[in-house]
């Protein structure tokens, strides 16, 4: 695949990496169909000529299967997915130092699955069921963690994206009799809002002083990563890790 020929999707565009991401990316690729629940935050990219925008809950399925609609019937040929929506949370099991109730909130159980696994599920079934439609080979790209292999303090969120790479490498065994890749993107600690909103600031000099970079990831350099799957067609099936050598234990 050639960037500049390309025609994606991304979700969470309105804030973060996603963001970062279409500034890196609309300049680069033919054209860019923008996803978010943001709505205010996607108002910033209403003046690019090759980018469209979307409001829209990715953890309501009926939504995301109308607004995946709206895009096909726009532009049949629309062939990359990022599935990058997600929120970074940090909870422990079991905390001592809340005298109310010491156990991890069900309902933030709930709502962070839903909003980093069953966004991811809801968005690529129909983008998948579009493409096979319109006889489109394609790219689905998950944007996935270093926390899916487990990380203290992390549970649910360790927990969805692990099960985003499981995700990952179903679906690309599964869709590659259509022509259509899967690979995911886990990165480490990356110097981000959300990073720093998640974390303690004590926390954050700790993590760089475990990390072999000694220093928190740029968002250039996974947006880098990114455009490295797009093009090459043989990169499927992986879980690509951008972490500044650094190993969860």
């Amino acid at each position: 695949m050639e960037s500049k020929n390309e025609k994606i999707i991304i979700t969470g565009a309105a804030s973060g990496f996603g963001s970062f991401l279409v500034d890196y990316l609309k300049a680069r690729v033919n054209k860019l169909f923008l996803i978010d629940i943001n709505e205010h935050g996607l108002r910033k990219f209403s003046g690019a000529a090759n980018v469209d925008l979307f409001h829209c809950d990715l953890t309501d399925y009926e939504q995301t299967t109308s607004v995946i609609k709206e895009i096909y019937e726009k532009e049949p040929e629309t062939n990359v997915l990022i599935n990058n929506a997600g929120l970074i949370h940090s909870e422990l099991l079991i905390n001592f130092f809340n005298r109310q109730d010491r156990r991890h909130s069900k309902d933030n159980w709930d709502r962070m699955l839903n909003v980093n696994l069953t966004s991811v599920f809801n968005c690529s079934v129909n983008v998948v069921d579009n493409m096979v439609r319109n006889k489109v080979k394609g790219l689905i790209i998950n944007i996935s963690s270093i926390s899916a292999n487990g990380n203290s303090g992390q549970s649910v969120y360790s927990a969805a994206k692990a099960g985003v790479n499981a995700l990952t490498v179903s679906w690309s065994r599964e869709l590659c009799l259509f022509g259509i890749r899967t690979a995911g993107i886990a990165p480490g600690f990356f110097d981000t809002p959300s990073t720093h909103i998640a974390l303690k600031e004590n926390t954050v000099k700790k993590i760089i002083s475990e990390i072999p970079s000694k220093r928190l990831g740029q968002l250039a350099e996974l947006a880098k990563a990114v455009e490295f799957i797009i093009e090459n067609d043989y990169f499927n099936g992986k879980i690509l890790e951008i972490d500044g050598g650094m190993v969860l234990s």
